[in-house]
């Protein structure tokens, strides 16, 4: 018999607190060690790959490589995290990507470093990352409440953002106490893989399983594969909701990119300065996180997934335009304010209507496509880019933002709970 959602969360103690909850908080800080630390490595990959090859295109596809994972290994990542252990396969990521990391300084060190172990690692460290996503999201329901899904979401989103805040802030710091260029770079990478070693750590110190006491048998993979994907596509409203956020992932994947080509080329920013940029940012989303769970109980779905868009339109022009440091930062506050509702609202709806033993199999599904076009708008970036330059080019990611709100007020939405 398969354990419905409801019966899953009701074995979670309603009674406590998500700031008393010792597993939940130690999932919570497992995660912000490990997303501080790929944020200040996010900073470098861009820095490195330019100074590398001085190839908006190559450091385009790199970008890409990094999030390729999503698109080749999100679905099977979700049927590995239904069968195993998800403690352990948090840990094994961490661990992975603490070693993957190490060899970019240790190369830097021995005068090694290549374009061809950069490809290698930033795609072996997505899919480590990949599965420890699917893995911490779908271990979410095991630790909190039903009442609390929301909430909990919103702490992570907190998380999410105090990273993108502190992240960039320490990787440009760090980039410009290394020197800049390769060498800051390759410091930054040294410090992320620290981090994942002291995320895994507090991994191992959770108790309660990750999962339901019963784990979908074996079968065949492509019978499991298909499940998480069927029950996505089976529902209209999830249906819609992954694919709108899929068009606006596709779209906002090369804005990192450009935002870098924009403050080196255009305003002549320092590392030190653009992690302030994205740090400044990333305190927005903190604000934005705070109010995510005000927003999604009191205000209509239709109207955060199209008010979102509405504010995306306005930032990316902003950002397209910008000719000082307060422009670009304005820009990414906007950007990372409206994230956090629009994330909580999504989430909040996909976990609560998906069984336990689906759980990695919907996120997985849900990842494959909605992250899965990142390659392609990060690579389609990074080629436009040095076809057309950064200006066109966000006027046009921002034009079409303005389709995704529109969609927004027509598409179908799940009924509220």
């Amino acid at each position: 018999m398969q354990t419905t959602p409801e019966q899953t969360l009701a074995s979670v103690n309603n009674e406590v607190p998500l700031q008393r909850n010792r597993d939940f908080v130690l999932l919570t800080i497992a995660g912000a060690i490990s997303s501080i630390g790929g944020r200040v490595s996010q900073l470098a990959l861009p820095i490195l790959a330019l100074a590398l090859t001085n190839s908006p295109a190559l450091a385009g596809l790199l970008a890409a490589a990094q999030q390729l994972p999503y698109l080749l290994f999100s679905i099977p990542a979700g049927v590995w995290v239904d069968r195993a252990d998800r403690k352990r396969v948090l840990v094994a990521c961490d661990l992975i990507r603490f070693l993957l990391l190490l060899s970019i300084p240790a190369a830097y060190a021995l005068n090694a470093l290549s374009v061809a172990q950069l490809f290698v690692v930033v795609f072996l460290q997505g899919v480590c990352t990949v599965l420890f996503a699917v893995a911490e999201l779908a271990a979410l329901p095991s630790v909190v409440a039903r009442h609390q899904l929301a909430p909990a979401r919103a702490v992570n989103q907190g998380v999410e953002s105090a990273a993108e805040v502190l992240g960039p802030s320490l990787g440009g710091l760090v980039i410009g106490a290394g020197g800049g260029g390769i060498p800051g770079a390759a410091l930054a990478y040294l410090v992320d893989g620290l981090s994942y070693l002291a995320s895994g750590g507090a991994l191992l110190a959770i108790r309660r399983k990750l999962q339901a006491a019963e784990r979908p048998a074996g079968g065949r993979l492509r019978e499991a594969l298909a499940e998480g994907m069927a029950f996505l596509w089976r529902s209209k409203p999830l249906r819609f909701l992954m694919l709108l956020t899929a068009s606006l992932n596709c779209l906002q994947a090369p804005l990192y990119l450009l935002t870098v080509i924009v403050a080196q080329n255009r305003l002549g920013l320092s590392a030190p300065q653009l992690g302030l940029v994205f740090g400044v940012a990333g305190a927005a989303a903190v604000l934005g996180a705070a109010i995510a769970p005000a927003i999604y109980a009191r205000v209509p779905l239709r109207a955060i997934l199209a008010g979102s868009s509405v504010v995306w339109v306005a930032a990316i022009a902003v950002l397209a335009l910008a000719d000082n440091m307060a422009a670009l930062t304005l820009a990414w506050v906007l950007i990372h304010l409206c994230w956090p509702a629009y994330d909580v609202a999504v989430v909040t709806e996909r976990l609560a209507a998906t069984p336990d033993q689906l759980h990695g199999r919907v996120i997985s599904a849900f990842r494959t496509v909605s992250y899965g076009v990142e390659p392609l708008g990060v690579a389609l970036g990074g080629l436009l880019v040095a076809i057309t330059g950064a200006t066109p080019l966000l006027l046009a990611i921002s034009a079409l933002h303005a389709f995704c709100a529109a969609w927004a007020l027509r598409g179908a939405l799940p009924q509220r709970r």
